[in-house]
């Protein structure tokens, strides 16, 4: 099962996040698609493999 986080941050700190993301779920994780708002923010939607119960 797939699950998606949502996170928000701005241009400074989506390295940061990104690079947080690809640690903590490794090979689990699918896909990262970043969106920017009118107002430079930036929503991170990180979609990664469940672990199995």
């Amino acid at each position: 099962m797939e699950l998606t986080v949502k996170k928000k941050a701005f241009l400074e700190n989506l390295l940061e996040l990104v690079e947080k993301a690809v640690s903590e779920y490794g090979i689990r994780l699918r896909k990262i698609v970043v969106e920017e708002d009118e107002k430079g923010c930036y929503t991170v939607w990180i979609t990664y493999e469940a672990k199995p119960p």
